[in-house]
């Protein structure tokens, strides 16, 4: 290569401030791809979107599969037999707050199965009432995901839940 070509290459070349300051790097503007469908968009964290049985739009497919398979070792449990409805609600949202301030991120909510064999049997209550409050109430923004677990976890009569990460 002659000298003249590698001036030629080299013009406009500015030489770099070796010990440059932060403040002077300017940012680069991040493109986002239109096709690309982001998993949770920070406006529904913001919001804290409500999340339903079984519903796992909110993640990965691969912490989806992971939660589906039940490999996340549950760090706390909240056995709920012989409490009250009333008293209930209490103990399970600051179970969750608790839970989720610890940086715990799968806990097991055991509320029973209870006996509705009839159509307006008051028995099973909280088993009926629990996923509302889950979905429903102030500890909704806290949940990724809930779902019955497997009958060796406590099948019908508990919930598996997976807490958001605490930043």
């Amino acid at each position: 290569m002659s000298d003249e070509s590698w001036s030629e290459v080299v013009k406009g070349v500015k030489k770099l401030k070796t010990n440059r300051h932060v403040e002077e790097i300017k940012p680069k503007e991040v493109n986002l791809r239109k096709d690309k469908v982001t998993t949770v968009a920070f406006d529904v964290l913001k919001k804290g979107k409500s999340v339903k049985m079984d519903d796992f739009s909110q993640m990965d497919g691969s912490l989806a599969k992971r939660f589906k398979r039940e490999e996340f070792k549950v760090e706390a449990t909240l056995d709920l037999h012989g409490v009250t409805e009333k008293d209930a609600f209490d103990k399970v949202s600051d179970f969750i707050k608790l839970a989720y301030n610890q940086g715990k991120r799968c806990v097991l909510i055991v509320t029973g199965k209870g006996f509705d064999d009839t159509l307006f049997s008051t028995r099973g209550v909280l088993r009926k009432s629990v996923p509302n409050w889950l979905s429903d109430s102030e500890i909704s923004p806290l949940i990724l995901a809930y779902k019955n677990p497997s009958e060796a976890l406590g099948g019908t009569g508990a919930l598996y839940i997976l807490l958001r990460k605490n930043a």
